[in-house]
C-alpha cells in the first residue's frame, strides 16, 4: 500500500493499492475530491506525490473519471446521472504520479478518479513476454445479462479483466447487478469502473457506474437508469494488484 505525501489539486489523504516490479506498476485507488477548490483550479496536469516507485518514467496509460449529475430541476423529469469518461495517466518520475486534467465536470461538487492501471517503463528495451490468459466464466444471480470478449490474464501479484456486457432483460435495472466469477483470482479487492453506456442527459462522457470486485464477486450497485440502447455494450476494463503477494 502506498500512502501519497501530498497532491497538487486539493485533494485529501490519497491511498494506493500497488504491485511494482522491475517491469511493471500497477495501481488501485479510488481518489475523490471537488473540483471547484483552488488548487484544482491552477493545476495544468493532475499530480499525486508518492515515495519511490520501481521505475522513473512510464509510457501514458489510461484510468477513469466519475461524476454525478442531477439533471432538469423540474420535479417530473428530474433524474440522477452518472457519467464518466477515460483519462490519460503516466509516471513522470519516481515520486510523481501524472493524470490528465479534463475539465469537463469542473461544475460539479465531487469527482471520482479511478486507477486501475498498469504502467510499463518508457524506453526499456527487451523481449516481448506473452501472458497465459486465464478462462472465467460469468453467472449472474440476479439479472438477466451475458457477456462476450473476456480476455483474463493472471499473474503473481496482479491481474487483468476485460469483458462487454448485453442486457436481456429491462433497460431499468432498479437492483444491484451481480457477478460472479469462476476462475478469476478470489484475493482482490479493488473498485471498478462499468462503462460504455448512453445516457440523455446534456452532459460530456458516457453512462458509467462505480463498482467492486471482491472475493471472485463483481457487484455494481444498481444502476439506474442502465439504458442499453441499441449500438450500445457496457464494459469493464481494470488492472488488479492481488492481496496475495
Amino acid at each position: 500500500m502506498i500512502i501519497a505525501t501530498g497532491n497538487n489539486f486539493g485533494c485529501g489523504a490519497i491511498e494506493i493499492k500497488d504491485y511494482q516490479s522491475e517491469k511493471v506498476v500497477v495501481l488501485n485507488a479510488k481518489i475523490t475530491f471537488d473540483p471547484r477548490n483552488e488548487a484544482y483550479r491552477n493545476a495544468s496536469v493532475l499530480e499525486i506525490y508518492v515515495p519511490d516507485l520501481s521505475f522513473g518514467k512510464s509510457s501514458n496509460s489510461s484510468c477513469f473519471m466519475h461524476t454525478v449529475k442531477l439533471m432538469w430541476p423540474d420535479e417530473y423529469y428530474k433524474s440522477t446521472y452518472q457519467v464518466g469518461t477515460v483519462l490519460t495517466t503516466w509516471i513522470k518520475d519516481k515520486n510523481t504520479i501524472c493524470i490528465e486534467k479534463l475539465p469537463i465536470y469542473d461544475e460539479q461538487e465531487s469527482v471520482n478518479i479511478v486507477l486501475a492501471t498498469l504502467y510499463v517503463q518508457k524506453g526499456k528495451r527487451s523481449a516481448i513476454e506473452k501472458s497465459k490468459t486465464t478462462k472465467v466464466n460469468f453467472t449472474y444471480p440476479n439479472v438477466d445479462m451475458y457477456e462476450d470478449n473476456i480476455i483474463c490474464v493472471v499473474e503473481d501479484g496482479w491481474c487483468f479483466l476485460t469483458a462487454d456486457f448485453t442486457d436481456r432483460g429491462s433497460d431499468y435495472l432498479d437492483q444491484d447487478i451481480i457477478m460472479n466469477l469462476e476462475g478469476f483470482p478470489t484475493d482482490v479487492n479493488v473498485d471498478v469502473f462499468f462503462t460504455g453506456l448512453p445516457h440523455q442527459a446534456d452532459i460530456p462522457g458516457g453512462g458509467s457506474f462505480l463498482g467492486r470486485v471482491e472475493n471472485g464477486v463483481i457487484t455494481i450497485p444498481a444502476p439506474f437508469p442502465f439504458n442499453s440502447g441499441t449500438g450500445y455494450q457496457p464494459f469493464i476494463f481494470f488492472f488488479a494488484v492481488r492481496d496475495k503477494q
